[in-house]
């Protein structure tokens, strides 16, 4: 349960960071602009950022929050991780829950990257393995492309998948699985427990209050980051 959450954790900035700087085996190389080659475009990225050892804890967040809206098509999770409530909602609702998932999706992984956590990346660097294994595409705008992860000191690779569609004319993803278990299947699970028993605006003020306090543990770790 442990390394899923850490896997997770890394797997929504985009990439698998945690295997940052590693080699990476591709079967069946792809052709540039699809799905597996937008992932590795963003793995890219992602191993710029954790390289960059002058960057302070603070800002390293706030460009991988950047790079995840370029790379994952938060809207549409918003809408899975709702399931069948969605279409209760109204217009000024969904415009209210959009940014606020999005925003709590953010600061649930990005709150787990301490100063500490960006030392063990680079340490995971030098022994991790990542794999983009192969693609394949439901139809023309959607694909799910499967990856493995082998960490140093972990008897088994970690399977992770991301399903991906086009969105404005980029792959962007819209659920990952983490070794056969869907993020978004698991946010829908806990949402529709909240809503059923205490109603929308409970799930609202929940995440409101979790999203509050994600950014003032966030802010104290990058002050003590930044003090030593």
């Amino acid at each position: 349960m442990i390394r899923r959450k850490l896997a997770g954790a890394f797997a929504m900035v985009v990439a698998l960071s945690c295997a940052a700087a590693i080699q990476t085996v591709i079967a069946n190389a792809p052709a540039p602009g699809d799905p597996m080659t937008v992932l590795k475009t963003g793995l890219d990225q992602v191993i710029a950022v954790f390289n960059d050892q002058r960057m302070p804890l603070n800002q390293r967040r706030e460009k991988l929050r950047s790079m995840s809206l370029h790379y994952f098509d938060f809207e549409s999770m918003a809408k899975s991780a709702l399931g069948y409530h969605w279409r209760d909602l109204t217009p000024a609702q969904r415009n209210e829950f959009v940014p606020l998932f999005t925003e709590f999706i953010q600061d649930a992984y990005l709150s787990k990257m301490e100063q500490a956590t960006v030392e063990k990346i680079r340490q995971e660097a030098k022994t991790a393995n990542v794999s983009f294994l192969k693609q394949t595409y439901f139809n023309s705008g959607y694909a799910e492309v499967f990856t493995t992860v082998a960490l140093r000191d972990q008897k088994d690779a970690l399977e992770i998948n991301y399903l991906m569609h086009q969105s404005d004319g980029q792959w962007r993803v819209y659920d990952l699985t983490i070794d056969s278990i869907s993020l978004i299947a698991n946010y829908r699970n806990q949402f529709n427990r909240v809503i059923n028993n205490e109603g929308y605006q409970k799930l609202i003020a929940d995440l409101q209050t979790k999203r509050e306090q994600l950014r003032q543990y966030m802010s104290q770790e990058a002050r003590n980051s930044a003090s030593h």
